[in-house]
């Protein structure tokens, strides 16, 4: 009987903390299960929510310590205390965030392309349920990494078309020296000096994801083009072009690198949906 008066006046006088503990343990499995069968968003609204109810649980706790002195002292430790648990768990959830977004975007890339659409859309709503739900997170980390992976794959498709380019122009600059100099070669010093400036031609960039992450993809890749067209011209009157389309596309994506954060559009969308 006295154990059961005790379990009775236990529930009775942590009733609130007993309700919310549970509301959030069921949340954070069923959380886990959204997540599992790929209804991401939803599985991140709700993991939020859960964790909202075990801070509440915790908040209820304390609002029983009232009065003078001794009890007015340890209300405000606890109340200090809750304050450090919410901002502790605000870094959890801005890093579950972070791995479900960043999670995403890097998934599935050397399949049959990339989504920026569902990637973007990913991002604003769980933005969007954060502030709802009043958690006020610094999630520019996360937007400098999709950043990077958005403005990389806007730029590939040109890169890949420079590459081609000077490739076809260095092809038609060997025959040429092949031509000059015939088979044998008579005149070896000649030949050494031609294949010297033939090797100074780059067509290729190397690691450009590594590259976009430090510097400027876009005008690194503009900058290898004109270098490589004009070498052609100049040293063996070979003359390339690439379509403007191109061009232009990079001369955008580096003024976006130049004024991050990129303000994410329907035809940026489209550029970066590139083609693996």
């Amino acid at each position: 009987m006295a154990i059961e008066k005790r379990l009775w006046k236990t529930v009775s006088n942590n009733w609130e903390r007993i309700v919310f503990s549970i509301f959030g343990l069921f949340l954070t499995g069923y959380a886990l299960r959204l997540i599992y069968i790929d209804q991401i968003p939803n599985g991140a609204i709700v993991f939020g929510i859960g964790f909202l109810s075990f801070i509440y649980a915790n908040v209820a706790r304390f609002k029983r310590f009232k009065g003078l002195g001794f009890e007015a002292e340890l209300w405000e430790d606890k109340k200090k205390e809750a304050e450090e648990l919410i901002e502790r768990l605000k870094n959890v959830v801005s890093i579950y965030t972070r791995e479900v977004i960043i999670g995403k975007v890097k998934s599935g890339r050397w399949g049959a392309g990339v989504d920026w659409q569902s990637h973007w859309k990913l991002y604003d709503d769980l933005i969007d349920q954060h502030n709802v739900l009043g958690q006020t997170i610094d999630f520019s980390g996360i937007k400098k990494i999709m950043d990077d992976y958005f403005l990389f794959d806007m730029s590939m498709e040109s890169i890949d078309a420079i590459r081609v380019t000077i490739d076809q122009g260095k092809a038609l600059a060997m025959q040429k020296i092949n031509e000059e100099f015939g088979n044998p070669i008579g005149d070896l010093d000649g030949h050494t000096n031609r294949l010297t400036a033939y090797g100074e031609i780059e067509s290729n960039i190397d690691n450009p994801f590594e590259i976009s992450t430090r510097e400027n993809l876009a005008e690194h890749a503009l900058k290898l083009w004109f270098d490589a067209k004009d070498r052609l011209r100049r040293d063996f009157d070979v003359d390339v072009e690439l379509d403007q389309e191109n061009l232009d596309r990079l001369e955008k994506v580096s003024t976006l690198y130049k004024t991050r954060p990129v303000q994410v559009t329907p035809e940026l969308v489209v550029w970066g949906n590139r083609r693996h």
